[in-house]
């Protein structure tokens, strides 16, 4: 699966972006500060998180995707749709690498990832979890249009706010959005 939007490409993921996908999030301290257990992680458990998501693509027809600068093909992070833990909601999940922070790729990234939730399959709501003191994910999901909805500790054994975006108040966007299935 392949989406490619004006900067971006969300791709599956494939064994071989483990050194990348180690070296952009999972094993940089200041990436994870906000990510479920708030610690840089060892290659073998990055390993883990990639198995995870091809597994869950396989079987959801969704998952956290590999996302590239489209110009540069260069592995930037991962966005996409998770079910939180075995919880039945979907969760949008975003992470950049720290030098591609802040220059548009997260919301450009989430609202592909939303606009195929939402309109490819027919979700009729998409969460979004961050710790509360996450600032720059809570400012993100409110930029793409989704809703503060309160605190919540029914997932990942902590306590976080929650947003979501109803099927119902999605307005698609017009900007460059190409599947490729």
């Amino acid at each position: 699966m392949i989406i490619e939007t004006e900067n971006l490409v969300l791709r599956s993921f494939m064994p071989e972006d483990l050194d990348d996908y180690f070296a952009q999030v999972y094993g940089d301290a200041d990436v994870m500060r906000y990510i479920s257990g708030g610690q840089a992680r060892s290659r073998e458990r990055t390993n883990d998180v990639l198995m995870f998501a091809m597994r869950h693509e396989k079987t959801y027809g969704f998952s956290i995707w590999a996302l590239l600068n489209r110009a540069e093909d260069t592995f930037i992070g991962h966005c996409g749709l998770i079910h939180p833990g075995d919880a039945p909601e979907v969760e949008l999940v975003c992470a950049l690498g720290k030098s591609f922070q802040k220059q548009g790729a997260g919301p450009e990234a989430a609202t592909a990832s939303l606009r195929y939730g939402l309109e490819t399959l027919g979700l009729d709501r998409i969460i979004g979890l961050a710790y509360p003191e996450n600032m720059p994910s809570r400012k993100g999901m409110e930029k793409i249009g989704m809703t503060y909805v309160g605190e919540t500790d029914r997932y990942y054994n902590a306590t976080l706010v929650q947003y979501q975006l109803e099927h119902a108040g999605w307005q698609p966007s017009s900007a460059f959005y190409h599947l490729i299935p």
